[in-house]
């Protein structure tokens, strides 16, 4: 038996090796592989079948389920509008007052219209209102009281100023005086200060009860410049002082 064995096989493996040493010996290895290619390929078809049918299926459940929802909202829409409708249909009760309530709404009216009407009538009023004229009372003046004097100031030249009044007259300089004397047939008051000077005569009217005019005229050759002072009368109703190295002329005797 065992001898048996080793001849079969022996004479399969001879079988094989001529095989493969001749190329052109006929086998049927192209029939097996052409035959199993065939077969996947309609394995692959089968699947892919298969498949599109499963998702045409889906799709279609899909498109039922859509369609189920949207009626059911649908009928939800239309249960809830028919619990409704009762309740809107049915019109609101009249609300009733009694005599005093009514009483009372009619004066809270008639109060809100009398404010309105003040607030007009108030705002009209202003458009409309009338000035009244002020009184003017006129006081005469007292004749016991004496005004007071002022004193003016009048600036001659830059070196030269004088402040006065009706009563008095007060020459501002810082030059000194070297000679004074009056004129009593021209109503005069000469007063000569000693400053070498380069101006040319100068003169002004004064109001002035006591004092008309007032000239400075210049002496530049002999060093000195002259105030003359015209008076409105007589010199000997005046009075010279020099005091501070200023002269001031006061008047004595009245008009």
């Amino acid at each position: 038996m065992k001898t048996l064995f080793l001849f079969t096989l022996t004479v399969i493996l001879s079988l094989n090796l001529s095989a493969r040493e001749n190329p052109f010996a006929a086998t049927n290895a192209y029939e097996e592989e052409a035959a199993r290619i065939i077969e996947l390929n309609e394995i692959n078809e089968e699947e892919t079948l298969n498949a599109e049918y499963i998702k045409e299926m889906q799709e279609k459940m899909n498109n039922m389920t859509s369609v189920n929802k949207a009626d059911v909202n649908k009928n939800k829409v239309k249960e809830a509008v028919n619990k409704l409708t009762p309740a809107l249909k049915a019109k609101p009760k009249a609300k009733t007052y009694s005599q005093k309530e009514v009483k009372k709404l009619i004066k809270k009216a008639q109060k809100q219209t009398e404010a309105k009407t003040k607030a007009i009538l108030k705002k009209e009023l202003e458009k409309t209102k009338i000035i009244e004229p002020q009184q003017v009372v006129f006081v005469k003046p007292r004749t016991d009281i004496v005004e007071d004097d002022p004193m003016k100031e009048k600036e001659i030249l830059p070196f030269v100023k004088v402040s006065y009044n009706n009563n008095s007259l007060t020459i501002h300089t810082s030059d000194k005086v070297s000679k004074k004397f009056a004129l009593d047939k021209d109503n005069k008051i000469i007063i000569d200060y000693k400053a070498y000077k380069n101006f040319y005569t100068k003169r002004e009217d004064l109001t002035s009860k006591g004092f008309e005019k007032i000239a400075v005229g210049n002496h530049k050759k002999d060093r000195f410049y002259r105030i003359v002072v015209k008076l409105t009368s007589k010199p000997s109703d005046y009075k010279v002082n020099y005091k501070d190295g200023l002269i001031t002329i006061i008047k004595t005797n009245e008009m």
